[in-house]
């Protein structure tokens, strides 16, 4: 009589290739042809407006509000949702400039409930919020934020002030969306990606 452990595989080289190929070989397909044949994606992709060629994020030295410095792989891992806060002319009482006012805030809390609205692949985004270096000698604004939210600060910054952008896990820039976007558009947008790769 065949025992049970007869009845197994008796090398594990094949069933690791096998499951390799079950659970990465889809991811890698889709990274493959939403990078080199993004065309194809347009139908699903009508609100943002898709960056070509496909080029990754070279964030510049950043630092969080506590001055420690912010890994650039922040980018990498996840989808990640971006915006630059434009430069603000208006001061603090202390002649500092605080560079995220209420529309600012509005926007990150519009960030905020699209990444609630993908549901269980929430935990496969983020939210990153860029200011200029000065913004940390603003009296508490820190305060103004939510936990989830990762805030940078830079002196460049290599993307354009007031639009918001879509980064994929590989650290490529997907989507821009300018200043006054429907948000609507965007969570639809996040939302067939992700359905796209699996997550």
């Amino acid at each position: 009589m065949e025992t049970v452990s007869s009845m197994l595989p008796k090398r594990k080289g094949p069933v690791f290739v096998s499951l390799l190929m079950i659970f990465g070989l889809p991811l890698l397909i889709a990274w493959f042809v939403f990078h080199y044949y993004a065309g194809s994606f347009h139908g699903g992709l009508e609100h943002g407006e898709l960056i070509t060629p496909a080029r990754t994020l070279d964030p510049p030295l950043m630092h969080n509000l506590q001055g420690d410095v912010v890994p650039t792989d922040l980018f990498r891992g996840k989808w990640t949702l971006v915006y630059r806060a434009p430069d603000q002319r208006g001061a603090t009482g202390n002649g500092v400039v605080n560079p995220c006012d209420k529309n600012c805030l509005a926007l990150m809390n519009t960030l905020l409930r699209v990444r609630i609205a993908q549901d269980r692949s929430m935990r496969e985004v983020r939210r990153v919020l860029s200011l200029p270096e000065s913004a940390a000698r603003v009296p508490g604004i820190a305060d103004q934020f939510d936990k989830g939210l990762h805030v940078v600060t830079a002196a460049d910054w290599p993307l354009q002030a007031g639009s918001v952008y879509l980064i994929d896990p590989q650290g490529f820039l997907v989507l821009r969306y300018p200043p006054g976007f429907d948000p609507t558009g965007l969570l639809k947008d996040l939302k067939h990606l992700l359905r796209v790769v699996g997550m």
